[in-house]
């Protein structure tokens, strides 16, 4: 009777152990799986722009703005900035909160006055 019980407490032992082994197995490669598809949509080129589409983004991240709206007035493009006293300056670039005061602001390096 000993042997019966040993017998079957072996089997069910094994038994668990290939379930838990095989569990283990299928959670890696499934793993594997979401990182590689992650890495060929990171690497995957974007699809072809027109070129007026391209040349409107090099635009839109290069150049200027004409004006920059905000809630205390229209601030336009100033290729020549007038010296302000730092109280009428906001720093967009370094989260400045803009006043009624300001008479410049500061966006990606460009300066804005209010006309």
């Amino acid at each position: 009777m000993n042997k019966k019980y040993l017998r079957r407490a072996t089997i069910i032992a094994a038994s668990c152990l290939v379930l838990i082994s095989a569990f283990f197995i299928i959670r890696e490669l499934i793993d594997n799986k979401q990182v590689v598809d992650s890495t060929i949509n990171d690497t995957t080129p974007p699809k072809k722009l027109p070129d007026w589409k391209i040349e409107y983004e090099r635009k839109a991240q290069t150049e200027p703005a004409e004006r920059v709206v905000t809630e205390y007035g229209d601030f336009y493009y100033a290729p020549f900035p007038k010296q302000f006293s730092r109280d009428e300056v906001a720093n967009l670039d370094i989260e400045e909160e803009v006043t009624k005061d300001t008479n410049q602001v500061i966006v990606k390096g460009y300066f804005y006055e209010k006309k």
